[in-house]
């Protein structure tokens, strides 16, 4: 699912031009619009990206604007503006310095890609930035507003040359990493949009576009007049208004297929109208009503003199189309800048280094480190008791297999409630990330949500008698490494690595030794509940059985540092975030908070249970084990 989407049946209120349906970006685009797929995440409407453009770039487009609108103005030959292709780059004039930087910074962002969607972002935050450059420069006193559509075919031009001279670099250095980095799928459509519709350059907001300014004599990027494009405007909308007055069924039957999200009663409304007049496969129908559309604009004075001065109508028919594309375009064009926010300048250093280390910072220079891909995550490993030994036995591979369907087939709706991520599937368990691809101030919270969701999953199950198995998660937080390998031309698998991530591996996957623990105190049939209740908080029990050590809801530490987890495990650094972000009670004892969480409307007990020693690390590793839904 991309940045576009069918929600509750409505489209975007505020849209002109379009409806605003993932099928309809798709049809302008050839593709599904998500901005970045950092990992195959979906980045919502709502996400606001951060970048940070190369400060000459600003300059150099001005002086670039500046240096084209003085030769168009005094009508100077414009070679000096389009050098021939293959020539060496110079430092001489401003069309240069522009294009070289260009090409720098697109070829560090090829080299970085990986295909995250890097490159259409760095269009569309440039894109932004030009746009309020033109505008900035035409908005001073005296400038020749006409001249700013003049330019177009020169800008055409130095985009384009930028964006081959970066990939004509890997297709003859290393045409296996532009292949790798950005897949053999890779649409150039949005960038070829922003390129060449000329008013994602022109128009900062496609709220604010007239048609008038535009559709000028000296713009010849459309073959359209203001006057002709108004005689066909106004001649289909004619023949909407009488066919819905009289309930033409061939006209209701295509508009309910085509604009689906826009109530019937609602097709005559003025805004309304506008989006179904602009909808593609409507006005198709519509120029192909020969009776009541192509008759008036056969006849039409204005449409009629076009024609009449040797211009084809399946010419004029086409340049309204492009038109009515590109806008619909630009608008869609709008909407994904409208999630992006340029860095401003002057920006605190420590601000600076926060949002970069936390992932939420893209940077586009010529030669730097595109997007930090070091990130704090939470990392939650969940994995199932008894199961290794089950397949060992007269269980056949299917019934297990729909045993971890019934477990974890349900896991994917409570991993996108709380912000997660499924890193991947282990068998018998799961690795699921928070934070990897967006950070958030609830991370661990959601984190630690998504552990009790899955641990209630199960418990339910087993009261069900759809499984026997139990489960011990762990969570951990802290530096992890977010790779994405490339698997072949098409296909990406992205996972974080790292330290941090083996250790909460190994803190969900531990099991008692034989010596160590009773199995009768731990058997399958005697912990049902996570919530034992013995003198003190209610929720902790000690047994002699387990050695000595420490058990918290079905939790124990041993005096060696041997863990057993088959309820939910957080680290010291997992519990250091969560007392951040978390209003908390401490209880009497060493390590012991309490908070009620309004999400899952439960209390939960935090409690520490001991150091947990494992072989190749130097320290040990304090564990708390985590409680809910008790009373206070």
């Amino acid at each position: 699912m991309g940045i576009f989407s069918h929600r509750e049946g409505r489209a975007f209120p505020l849209t002109r031009f379009i409806e605003g349906r993932a099928e309809e970006v798709e049809e302008l685009f050839g593709t599904d619009l998500s901005i970045i797929h950092e990992g195959g995440g979906y980045q919502g409407r709502d996400e606001v990206f951060l970048v940070e453009l190369h400060t000459k770039l600003k300059t150099l487009a001005w002086e670039f604007i500046d240096s084209l609108y003085r030769s168009l103005a005094e009508k100077r030959y414009l070679e000096t503006f389009t050098p021939p292709i293959g020539e060496a780059l110079t430092p001489s004039n401003p069309y240069s310095k522009y294009l070289s930087l260009l090409v720098e910074i697109l070829s560090n962002i090829i080299e970085n890609e990986r295909r995250i969607g890097l490159l259409n972002l760095f269009w569309l935050a440039h894109s932004k930035e030009v746009s309020e450059v033109i505008n900035d420069y035409f908005g001073q006193e005296g400038v020749k507003a006409y001249l700013k559509y003049q330019m177009h075919p020169v800008l055409n031009g130095l985009y384009h040359g930028a964006l081959d001279r970066a990939l004509r670099s890997f297709e003859s250095s290393d045409p296996d990493k532009l292949r790798y980095n950005l897949g053999a799928d890779f649409n150039f459509r949005l960038i070829e949009s922003i390129i060449d519709d000329q008013l994602p350059l022109t128009e900062p907001s496609s709220s604010k576009i007239s048609l008038s300014q535009i559709l000028i004599d000296q713009n010849k990027r459309f073959r359209l007049s203001f006057k002709e494009f108004k005689e066909i405007f106004f001649i289909c909308r004619e023949r909407l208004r009488e066919g819905l007055q009289s309930r033409d069924e061939s006209l209701l039957i295509r508009l309910k297929r085509h604009l689906p999200t826009i109530p019937s009663e609602n097709y005559g409304d003025e805004k309304a109208l506008v989006k179904v007049i602009f909808n593609t496969h409507i006005l198709n129908y519509l120029f192909l009503d020969y009776g009541k559309v192509a008759t008036k604009m056969l006849s039409n004075p204005v449409l009629k003199g076009v024609t009449e001065r040797g211009r084809a109508w399946s010419d004029l028919l086409d340049s309204y189309l492009d038109l009515i594309n590109a806008l619909k375009r630009t608008e869609v064009i709008d909407i994904l800048r409208q999630s992006i926010t340029l860095l401003p300048p002057g920006i605190d250093d420590s601000q600076w280094r926060r949002l970069f280390s936390e992932g939420k910072l893209y940077r586009f220079q010529e030669g730097a480190e595109v997007l930090n891909t070091a990130r704090k995550v939470s990392i939650l490993f969940a994995d199932l008791r008894g199961f290794t030994k089950t397949s060992e036995g007269g269980v056949s591979e299917k019934e297990l297999t729909h045993h971890l369907y019934r477990l974890f087939d349900p896991l994917a709706s409570i991993v996108k409630s709380f912000k997660g991520k499924i890193d991947k599937f282990t068998g018998d368990g799961v690795m699921i990330t928070f934070g990897a691809e967006r950070h958030s101030g609830e991370d661990e919270l959601n984190a630690l949500r998504t552990a009790i969701s899955m641990q209630e999953l199960l418990l339910r199950l087993r009261k069900e008698g759809k499984t026997h198995f139990q489960m011990g998660v762990s969570i951990h937080t802290g530096r992890a490494q977010l790779a994405r390998f490339i698997v072949d031309d098409r296909n990406l698998d992205a996972t974080v690595i790292g330290r941090n991530v083996n250790i909460a591996g190994r803190l969900s996957a531990s099991r008692p030794s034989g010596h160590l623990v009773d199995n009768a105190v731990w058997s399958g049939d005697q912990t049902d509940s996570f919530y034992a209740p013995i003198e003190g908080h209610g929720l902790s029990r000690d047994s002699e059985a387990a050695a000595k050590g420490k058990t918290v809801a079905d939790v124990m530490v041993d005096e060696q540092g041997n863990l057993v987890n088959r309820g939910i495990v957080l680290t010291q650094d997992t519990v250091d975030e969560l007392l951040k972000s978390v209003e908390v009670q401490a209880l009497e004892g060493e390590g012991v908070w309490s908070f009620f969480d309004e999400r899952l409307e439960k209390n939960i007990l935090i409690e520490y249970v001991g150091d947990v020693k494992f072989r190749g690390l130097e320290r040990a590793i304090p564990v708390y084990a985590v409680s809910y839904g008790y009373s206070q």
